[in-house]
């Protein structure tokens, strides 16, 4: 005898199958749809046989220990979320393949979570007839990892709101956001420590309502951008503040630099004239050696009584930009420093100075007076 369920999977199966063979006939164009029926047909077979093992999970009237054994003599398990979860974690692996990397990584983190959740909570919920010794034993095993995991998100997500609001706030506001919060906290604080008589749910309401706020308005000046943060100046060829005129950068610049070590050599501008002075080599050189493809350090002093800068010519490189060959200028310079101040300056050659059709120099703007640079 069938029941009412094998019933109604066989009429779907027949169903099914008899699409298939009218589709697969009459649209011979058509393979897709007809693929799409042979598998509904085999999926519903299969449930069609689980259907009759199972038989819908009756229970024979004349079956005393059913009363007992039965599935549906015990009471049902509460309902879960994580199979959701596990579904919204599928759902962006392919969203994350088209979109970067780090949402795969994100999809499958929450995957395992979810799988490892779903399984702890449907062992608890077998463990004993009593649900309430089953949910105590749940949080035994999970909230040692739940509650770190949970706090450390949550710390770290207000952080980067915290983070998003004062990137959004003008430099001079951020400060009095910042001591006016912290005043609120203290007041608070305060306030609990003095009335000790209110409740958990007041407390926790509170925290709940200025964690979602501060969160809401992370993500609001997340989405609207961080406020317009003025450049730094500094000296380059490329936005012609390498010359003789003095900019913004050239005001404050240091007169002093921690580092002298390791030097390649110290380039002193005196009455007008440049000179090197190279560790291990007697008197003032007038040519320089530096080595291919490795930092050279390059320590400049003025002794003179004007700011003035050290400029340095690597030549011309010729760069792959869109398919056209471009040459591109290889200079740098430093800050214009006044008497007796240092600067320091980190050089790079990529090629030998022989291979370029002007030498290698290092020289200062106004000054007839250069010192040769050989790579080789």
């Amino acid at each position: 005898m069938f029941t009412t369920g094998s019933k109604l999977f066989i009429g779907a199966t027949t169903l099914a199958v008899v699409g298939a063979l009218i589709f697969g006939i009459t649209q011979s164009d058509s393979k897709l749809g007809t693929i799409g029926l042979v598998s509904a047909a085999i999926a519903l077979v299969f449930l069609m046989g689980i259907n009759f093992w199972v038989r819908d999970s009756n229970v024979s009237p004349t079956d005393t220990a059913a009363l007992t054994t039965a599935p549906a003599s015990h009471e049902a398990p509460p309902r879960s979320m994580w199979p959701m979860v596990a579904a919204l974690g599928v759902a962006l692996i392919p969203v994350g393949l088209v979109v970067g990397r780090a949402i795969t990584w994100m999809a499958v983190i929450v995957i395992l979570v979810a799988t490892v959740e779903w399984m702890v909570q449907s062992w608890s919920e077998r463990a004993s007839a009593d649900s309430a010794y089953n949910a105590s034993i749940r949080k035994r095993i999970m909230h040692p990892l739940e509650l770190p995991v949970l706090g450390a998100l949550g710390l770290g997500l207000i952080i980067f709101s915290f983070s998003r609001i004062m990137l959004r706030l003008p430099a001079a506001a951020g400060a009095i956001a910042f001591g006016a919060v912290a005043s609120i906290v203290l007041l608070f604080g305060s306030l609990l420590a003095a009335k000790r008589t209110v409740g958990r749910s007041v407390v926790g309401t509170l925290c709940t309502i200025g964690a979602v706020g501060i969160i809401g308005f992370g993500v609001t000046s997340a989405i609207a951008g961080g406020r317009e943060i003025v450049k730094h100046e500094i000296p380059s060829f490329a936005e012609g503040t390498c010359g003789t005129e003095h900019g913004e950068a050239d005001h404050n610049a240091s007169r002093a630099i921690a580092l002298k070590s390791n030097l390649a050599a110290t380039i002193v501008l005196q009455n007008g004239t440049l000179h090197a002075d190279v560790i291990g080599v007697i008197g003032a050189k007038t040519t320089i050696t530096l080595g291919r493809s490795t930092n050279s350090y390059i320590r400049f002093v003025n002794l003179d009584d004007d700011k003035h800068r050290l400029v340095a010519d690597l030549g011309v490189d010729e760069v792959n930009i869109n398919g056209t060959a471009t040459k591109v200028p290889q200079q740098s310079c430093t800050q214009a420093v006044g008497k007796d101040g240092a600067q320091f300056l980190v050089l790079r050659p990529t090629r030998p100075s022989f291979s370029s059709t002007t030498p290698f120099t290092l020289s200062v703007p106004g000054v007839d007076s250069t010192i040769t640079i050989e790579v080789p």
